[in-house]
């Protein structure tokens, strides 16, 4: 027989849904941060016997705002030529109000903050290299 036990159950936080214009008003406010991203971590000639970045961009999917990385792979074992990796996510909870979180390395993401601005995310992931792009 299964034991019963009370939890804590915290009422679910009704995010707003977001217009285009508020979409790509936030990615264009990320792109300056995803350009240096690109410069610092996208290799001209890189080791083509393994893994290796092509491409770092922005992309929405209802509510969360991701950061990803685009790979390429030449090795003849491979699954697939490209594949794509999330690194951070923010969550959009209401106008200028996010919520942070991470992947960490064993593919699940980690909650970091809430109730951030943008300026507090990206300032965030400039500062912490755990939520910067893999180099």
């Amino acid at each position: 027989m299964a034991k019963k036990v009370w939890m804590y159950n915290p009422a679910k936080v009704k995010k707003e849904k977001l217009t285009e214009a508020q979409k790509s008003e936030i990615s264009e406010k990320c792109q300056p941060m995803v350009e240096g991203f690109k410069k610092q971590y996208i290799d001209p000639n890189p080791d083509k016997r393994w893994n290796y970045c092509i491409d770092i961009y922005t992309k929405w999917y209802q509510n969360y705002f991701y950061f990803c990385q685009k790979y390429k792979s030449e090795a003849e074992n491979r699954i697939a030529d490209e594949f794509e990796d999330k690194f951070v996510r923010l969550t959009y909870i209401k106008k200028d109000c996010f919520q942070f979180s991470y992947m960490r390395h064993t593919g699940q993401w980690s909650f970091v903050a809430e109730n951030l601005t943008l300026e507090q995310c990206l300032e965030m992931m400039l500062v912490n290299p755990n939520f910067q792009p893999i180099g």
